[in-house]
């Protein structure tokens, strides 16, 4: 099918990009040859990750943003798999090339069996030149299958085939949770996806409220991030509570070029009541987060919160939702500007499991991945990035459900000077608080010291440094 010249310039911007080039993607555009129009051929264009060579094609959806994603999946089935004698059975439910497991046999994880599944039959010739090279090579069993991934799970599970590892990098807010969990062995691992920033990041309440469990963000606060993260995780938390199952983060990533929000699971069989009972007093992971406008105090609220619905505060005279610092400074004062903008119910406990983010280290030193220092627009590289989930992990910050923006200190006087961020962690802890940056944005300081700490500290570094402070 010939394609309309709209589309052939399209791709040819596309292709013509930098990003492209810096990976070694082969321009797959129609030559002066006279090769015809149209879809290309699976070895029309060749990107290379961790030096292993990828086949792309049209019908294949590749983003090279997501190549840390891949890394992280990678280090941790490499680490799951050296506890399994048998291997590890592996399933991607939205493979396209099938990327994730070239990557994953090349760097040395103990597959024993992976199965890739997609919508499109199309993306068959890329998907079996990769797995050809990479993966059936090293005596690995290989299935496709080329239907919708819920009706492929749905099988599976009558069937009673189950994976150590499911990968499922969905589109939008299409949650594959529910049949994804059913076909992971207790013990085994469920990585989840999420691109609906709109809905997670509170700018579609409607869209939040159906497709994450009924829960609710209050728009434009800051670390809006890693509560659209927290979103994500309670709300399959809550679809695994049902099927009688502990979910339970190991670490947890946001990309901004998606946004992409991207977890991994840890899925055992459930022994107790765990994670989300109903928000009563045995909840220890799941409640809400309060913001209040006035001070910027960001606080923890874990009782039951019924009556709160929607973006809109609660009334004044409801002191339940009122800022605890506010209500210290001025007690006999009710005002409007003092109540929390209630977002939740979300996840509440650490988004990093820290054995397991050491574990994964370990791995990319071996592999010798840590020396690269580069990284995409907007991402950390590996060795920071793992570093950061590393000290956000500690047990002082693992209660921590937000984090301060260096740019917030300085609106409404709330600090008269903003030092640099590294200035302000070196503050913090020289005041004996756990402090570090946060994974979620570039300007964020993630510490359990409150706003008020936070402020002095930062006066007090721009008096007690000699730099330009950011005003």
């Amino acid at each position: 099918m010939r394609t309309c010249a709209r589309g052939q310039r399209a791709r040819a911007r596309l292709w013509s990009r930098p990003r492209f080039a810096r990976l070694g993607v082969v321009d797959p555009r129609p030559r002066r040859d006279g090769r015809p129009h149209g879809r290309t051929t699976a070895r029309d264009a060749v990107v290379r990750e961790r030096g292993v060579d990828i086949v792309v094609d049209e019908s294949t959806f590749y983003r090279p943003e997501s190549a840390q994603a891949r890394d992280l999946g990678a280090l941790l089935a490499r680490s799951h798999g050296r506890a399994l004698e048998r291997g590890l059975d592996a399933c991607d439910g939205t493979c396209a090339s099938g990327a994730r497991f070239a990557r994953m046999a090349a760097c040395g994880v103990n597959l024993r069996s992976v199965t890739c599944v997609d919508v499109s039959a199309d993306v068959r010739d890329a998907l079996n030149a990769n797995l050809d090279a990479h993966v059936r090579s090293r005596g690995v069993e290989t299935s496709c299958a080329f239907d919708d991934s819920q009706r492929v799970f749905a099988r599976k599970w009558l069937a009673g085939e189950l994976y150590d590892y499911v990968d499922v990098d969905g589109f939008g807010s299409a949650n594959f949770a529910d049949s994804a969990l059913r076909i992971v062995r207790h013990g085994g691992y469920f990585y989840a996806t999420s691109t609906d920033g709109r809905a997670l990041c509170g700018q579609n309440a409607e869209r939040c409220a159906t497709a994450f469990g009924n829960s609710i963000v209050s728009p434009s606060r800051p670390s809006v991030n890693e509560t659209a993260v927290r979103v994500f995780i309670g709300d399959v938390v809550r679809r695994g509570s049902a099927l009688k199952l502990r979910v339970t983060p190991v670490f947890s990533l946001f990309h901004p070029h998606g946004p992409v929000f991207r977890v991994m699971f840890r899925v055992d069989k459930r022994t107790e009541l765990s994670g989300y009972d109903a928000f009563g007093k045995d909840s220890k992971h799941i409640g809400f987060v309060g913001y209040c406008d006035a001070c910027g105090n960001t606080e923890v609220i874990q009782r039951p919160l019924v009556d709160i619905f929607g973006h809109n505060k609660l009334s004044v005279d409801d002191s339940r939702a009122r800022c605890s610092l506010c209500a210290k400074r001025e007690p006999s004062t009710v005002d409007r500007s003092s109540q929390l903008a209630i977002s939740g119910p979300m996840w509440i406990g650490s988004l990093h499991e820290r054995e397991t983010v050491i574990a994964m280290r370990s791995e990319a030193e071996d592999l010798g991945w840590l020396e690269d220092k580069s990284a995409a627009r907007g991402q950390l590289s590996l060795h920071d990035l793992l570093h950061v989930f590393e000290e956000e992990s500690d047990i002082q910050l693992s209660k921590v459900s937000h984090y301060f923006r260096t740019d917030e200190l300085g609106r409404k006087g709330r600090a008269r000077r903003v030092p640099p961020r590294d200035a302000l962690l070196d503050a913090l802890r020289a005041r004996g608080f756990a402090a570090t940056r946060s994974s979620f944005d570039a300007r964020g300081v993630k510490t359990n010291a409150s706003i008020d700490d936070v402020i002095e500290c930062a006066n007090r570094a721009c008096v007690d440094d000699d730099f330009i402070c950011i005003v």
